[in-house]
């Protein structure tokens, strides 16, 4: 017979072994063979009510009329920058042909006033080894670099093996069968030195055409110096 303080300790006693009370956890339901449901339809929210003078209409009306023409200028904005930057771009490579120290900036005016475009040394990824070696050959391999990239996705490694994959890194992700958890991507990019090493390297055309295939950060500043 159990004796009412054997009912409530944490210890139970099977025989002559003693096993602790398992700790309370949250209760998982195997939902495997359960197919998610997906909700359909439009969701429902509450409506404001307008007044006598619709003025919830109106405003309604106004600013989806204002965000369309915003979102009109904007795409036209982009447009018209894209225009000055190519143009400010076909300058820079000439302007700074054979010099090796180059201003960072481009001054656009308009009689008064002007924007700057801004050359900054920093280049966007690409993966078209092919174009640049048509371009510069042999110095390809010493005016750009590969890139690379790993990613480990935690969800993917089981909860009771994380500890040990984290501390034998690539070699566990084989013997663990998690390879699909590590993945890599690899780009080209130019050498820091290659910003200022380009001008006294290779003619303007060279220099817009490597442009086209590994196009440095350019910067719009509409906000430029006003004269007085």
């Amino acid at each position: 017979m159990i004796t009412l303080e054997e009912a409530i300790s944490p210890v139970t006693t099977i025989g002559t072994a003693s096993t602790p009370a398992p700790k309370a956890g949250i209760k998982k339901l195997n939902l495997g063979g359960i197919a998610t449901k997906k909700e359909s339809g439009k969701t429902e929210y509450p409506i404001l009510p307008d007044d006598a003078t619709g003025n919830v209409a109106s405003l309604v009306g106004a600013i989806r009329s204002k965000a369309a023409q915003l979102e009109a200028l904007e795409g036209s904005l982009e447009i018209d920058k894209g225009e000055l930057t190519s143009l400010a771009k076909q300058f820079f490579f000439v302007h700074c042909h054979g010099k090796s120290v180059i201003p960072s900036s481009v001054a656009c005016m308009d009689g008064t006033n002007e924007i700057l475009i801004s050359f900054q040394n920093r280049y966007k990824a690409v993966t078209d080894e092919a174009a640049i070696t048509a371009l510069i050959g042999d110095d390809a391999s010493t005016m750009f670099r590969q890139k690379f990239l790993l990613k480990i996705d935690g969800d993917l490694i089981p909860e009771s093996k994380a500890e040990a994959i984290l501390e034998e890194l690539q070699a566990i992700f084989a013997k663990h069968e998690c390879s699909g958890a590590l993945t890599a991507t690899a780009s080209i990019a130019p050498i820091k030195e290659f910003h200022t090493r380009r001008h006294t390297a290779y003619t303007p055309e060279v220099n817009l055409a490597l442009d086209r295939v590994s196009p440095f950060i350019a910067a719009v500043k509409t906000k430029g110096r006003v004269s007085k």
